[in-house]
């Protein structure tokens, strides 16, 4: 009897707290509605995930692909997976059905939960010694312009890709780990990570040029030198790899 009532004591005493302000853990977001279709355009290009409110949309992605925007990484930490994992595409609609829009933070933690519940995907970590490259402040100091308003956390660039010219990439109010991240996205160093060991914790306005081509390595590195006063160098480390364990392709609605 002592046990029933204490027992009885502890869940009225939780109910009771669990109602107080700051109490209750924070619940996770997630799509309450979604539409997934296989495409079979046969194109190969695709315009990433489009958050729009409390939507989002994606035309003719595949799976590795939505896997790199959920768990911002890189293709060379993706491993395992069925065959289809980066050759079969899809068309994705999915919406919170509320009014509030979707914070961008907030958009990862929901795409993972979205592709565990639609493809079954399950998957884990590994850390993996690899080569990978360091961004550090240059012996000369940091040459950027702190924002001084909300940060827009927006990156653009120009003719990256091109075989000639002038590369641009622009940042505003972006963080360090942000121009890392996007520094690897670069064909000259695609396949190697990036890491920001700047020590810079800021949001920062920029804009970085380079010469697109055979030459654009090494004329990035030199351009983060001069005109962001960061220095990029090679060493080994460990690096975080997702391991695809299962994915299945889901069914239509």
């Amino acid at each position: 009897m002592l046990v029933r009532r204490l027992r009885l004591f502890l869940s009225i005493t939780t109910a009771f707290f669990a109602t107080m302000p700051g109490f209750a853990q924070r619940a996770e977001k997630t799509f309450e509605i979604t539409s997934v279709r296989e495409n079979f355009s046969g194109l190969d290009r695709d315009q990433g995930v489009n958050l729009s409110g409390s939507r989002i949309s994606a035309t003719n992605l595949s799976l590795r692909t939505l896997i790199l925007q959920a768990y911002g990484v890189l293709d060379f930490q993706v491993t395992g997976g069925p065959n289809w994992l980066s050759t079969a595409r899809f068309d994705l609609q999915a919406t919170t059905e509320i009014a509030e829009p979707i914070a961008p933070a907030d958009l990862p933690p929901m795409l993972q939960r979205l592709l565990a519940d639609r493809f079954h995907l399950t998957l884990h970590h590994e850390s993996r010694e690899m080569k990978a490259y360091v961004l550090v402040v240059d012996k000369g100091g940091p040459k950027l312009h702190e924002t001084q308003e909300t940060p827009e956390k927006s990156m653009s660039g120009t003719n990256q890709r091109g075989s000639s010219g002038t590369a641009t990439m622009t940042g505003s109010g972006v963080n360090m780990s942000a121009l890392a991240y996007r520094i690897a996205q670069q064909p000259a160093f695609r396949g190697s990570m990036v890491l920001d060991k700047t020590g810079l914790n800021g949001h920062y306005d920029f804009t970085l040029q380079w010469e697109a081509g055979e030459s654009a390595g090494s004329s990035l590195i030199t351009a983060l030198r001069e005109q962001l006063g960061l220095k990029l160098s090679s060493e080994k480390t460990p690096v975080d790899v997702l391991v695809i364990d299962r994915a299945q392709k889901p069914s239509e609605n």
